[in-house]
């Protein structure tokens, strides 16, 4: 049975009614849509097999293991194109845009489109045994990379972040090389929590160049209906467009190319 399109029933930002604002060429290299169920959902590999399929000749390849703390046997399949991505565990999954290659961030509806088709295929594998997943927990994960070069070149230009204190501990001469912080904030009327991270990777340690990332993640409840789970994301997903909007500079907005929507 196809998921019926979301109907809002309450979620809704507070503060300005004002569309947040977009940009030209945001920073932004990862989108992930995800759910957890109330049960853990056991899949076989023939079952895996039977969601690839089901999902289309978009997704020949083979599931890899994700290496996990949070999710030990996290498994993950990646289309042809490399820009969209499934992660499975026991518990529920993710499904997400990757944007490591330049690709354009397509819309969100795009994201929760294919988010959809993962939920009815689960659904259809789960009819089989007659144990529909029940949703719990819904979430949403932003993943900026920013280089070195762009909209900072040492460490003092980390005030384009709103939440970054300049120069944290001075009198034991810290290097703030390896930063990394992470800020959690209830949201409005314990609809859930918005999670905040902030790290710095030197290119002499893990990458070619040296980057910021910062990521920004909601998460929250599900009432046992596809209305809260679809409006949850909505809501999550407009959080984190209005918070990143509102952790960065104005120079910085600049020069992603920001405009209004």
């Amino acid at each position: 049975m196809p998921t019926q399109s979301p109907v809002r029933s309450g979620f809704r930002m507070a503060g300005p009614d004002a569309a947040p604002a977009v940009y030209a060429h945001p920073p932004l290299v990862e989108s992930w849509l995800g759910i957890d169920f109330v049960t853990d959902v056991a899949l076989s590999a023939a079952d895996c097999d039977a969601l690839r399929v089901a999902l289309g000749p978009e997704w020949p390849g083979a599931w890899n293991e994700v290496a996990s703390a949070s999710a030990p046997h996290e498994r993950q399949l990646t289309n042809v194109m490399g820009d969209r991505a499934l992660r499975l565990t026991s518990r529920g999954f993710s499904f997400g845009w990757l944007g490591y290659g330049g690709e354009r961030y397509p819309r969100y509806e795009t994201v929760r489109d294919g988010f959809v088709a993962v939920l009815d295929g689960l659904r259809t594998l789960a009819a089989r045994s007659g144990k529909v997943p029940v949703p719990q927990r819904w979430s949403v994960r932003y993943v900026n990379r920013i280089p070195r070069g762009t909209v900072w070149s040492t460490p003092g230009d980390w005030a384009f972040f709103a939440l970054w204190q300049p120069g944290p501990l001075k009198g034991l001469g810290t290097d703030p090389t390896g930063f990394q912080a992470r800020w959690d904030l209830p949201l409005d009327a314990e609809l859930g929590s918005l999670s905040i991270e902030f790290r710095h990777a030197s290119a002499e340690l893990t990458e070619e160049t040296e980057n910021v990332w910062i990521t920004l993640t909601t998460s929250g409840p599900v009432d046992n209906a596809d209305t809260s789970l679809f409006d949850g994301l909505d809501y999550g997903r407009e959080v984190i467009v209005r918070g990143f909007n509102e952790l960065v500079s104005a120079e910085a907005k600049t020069f992603w190319g920001v405009r209004a929507r």
